[in-house]
């Protein structure tokens, strides 16, 4: 249960929710309290007490040696979509997800640099299973238990029924020069809302990071308003794509007010790239424009760095999305501000995402041979280029065509 201080439908019913709560309890305190024998062990065999209106006398007594059968059993572990390193590559990025040994899957496409997964793996959700609640000794109103619901409610959490698209984050672990990003999605849609998601995890050499794009999805209806994203390439020719967004839980859809108002929590997605530049074009029906920024490997590399941290910290210490405040935007700027200090200072156009490529472009950071920013960004557009080499091995590649 979400409840909303903006009056998301069915809030208004709060108010009287909890004073139907607060009458009945009252009611069951004032006509029925337990006598002092029942009240210090509710299920004992029942005894005799001076008490006519104790309502203990009224149900059948349960011996407290009679097992309890209705308290909620966990679920069996969900076994994860898991990926075998070929034994013949022993140089491959990939590393083996699940505990499953000897599957036979192959580590899906890196950007161009591995081969392609002919069939979709399933990808469950584990849901989290309410535990009882120990009682106590004494008699506790249901109105406590109300209040510490909803003060959970409007704390950012990282356990609740997630989205399947958003139910697994991504941490990353450091060894050295080597960072292995742990849980890189990889959906493949039929729709909005029928897709198969599957993660895998890869390990990337920080010296062979080579360049930074920005990618942005305007909206049709509202081209001022876009989603910002970015993608990080490497010498081998993989690119790791990044998105920060909002995390919707089971059936949610973005809702601006809400945003602003702690509706959804913050989520850092690490992604390849035929995930989030697919969900665009053929899903979204978005144009999808991606730039090659100037900035250089060092700057890049201390850039990915502090996206990885802040991720790492986002899965102990949750926050909540903030359309103006924790965006893809202010997000994404802070990153790029920490690899070359100011180099994207503070306007009105870093509050209105679907300007943030002419920003850019003002700014001389996209890398480009346009002589006008309208050339640029019908040169970034790649929406043709997705449809020509939408399952091809050469993916990333085949849609930067126009860079180079």
């Amino acid at each position: 249960m979400r409840i909303f201080a903006y009056g998301k439908s069915g809030s208004f019913g709060l108010t009287f929710s909890v004073i139907a709560a607060v009458v009945l309890c009252t009611g069951c305190v004032i006509t029925g309290r337990q006598c002092a024998s029942h009240a210090a062990s509710p299920n004992a065999v029942a005894k005799p007490c001076a008490n006519p209106n104790c309502p203990a006398h009224s149900r059948t007594p349960v011996s407290i040696e009679q097992p309890v059968t209705n308290v909620l059993q966990p679920r069996a572990p969900i076994q994860q979509a898991s990926y075998q390193v070929p034994s013949q590559n022993a140089a491959s990025p990939y590393r083996l997800v699940s505990e499953q040994a000897n599957d036979g899957k192959m580590p899906p496409p890196g950007g161009g640099a591995t081969r392609l997964i002919e069939q979709a793996i399933p990808r469950q959700t584990q849901q989290v299973v309410q535990q009882p609640v120990p009682s106590s000794s004494g008699v506790r109103l249901p109105i406590f238990n109300i209040g510490k619901n909803l003060r959970d409610e409007f704390r950012p959490s990282n356990d609740r029924k997630w989205s399947p698209n958003h139910a697994v984050l991504q941490t990353a672990e450091f060894n050295g020069n080597l960072v292995t990003v742990r849980n890189i999605r990889y959906s493949v849609y039929e729709n909005e809302d029928n897709y198969t998601t599957r993660y895998y995890d890869a390990t990337y050499n920080l010296n062979d990071i080579r360049t930074l794009d920005l990618i942005i999805v305007p909206f049709r209806s509202m081209p001022r308003v876009a989603h910002v994203e970015s993608s990080f390439g490497f010498a081998d020719g993989r690119y790791l794509g990044m998105s920060i967004e909002a995390r919707y839980e089971e059936g949610e859809k973005y809702d601006p007010v809400g945003a602003g108002m702690n509706q959804f929590e913050l989520i850092y997605v690490f992604a390849d790239e035929r995930d989030r530049i697919r969900l665009g074009t053929d899903v979204h029906k978005n144009d999808v424009h991606v730039y090659r920024l100037r900035f250089e490997p060092h700057e890049i590399r201390a850039m990915f760095l502090d996206a990885l941290t802040r991720t790492n910290e986002l899965a102990e210490k949750p926050e909540f999305y903030h359309p103006l405040r924790n965006s893809c935007v202010t997000n994404l700027i802070a990153h790029i501000n920490k690899g070359r200090p100011n180099a994207i200072p503070k306007e009105y156009r870093t509050l209105l995402p679907g300007l943030m490529d002419n920003y850019l472009y003002d700014l001389k950071l996209i890398d480009t041979a346009a002589t006008s920013f309208k050339e640029a960004k019908e040169n970034a557009k790649v929406n043709w280029l997705v449809e020509k080499y939408g399952d091809l091995e050469w993916f990333s590649a085949g849609i930067r065509q126009n860079m180079y």
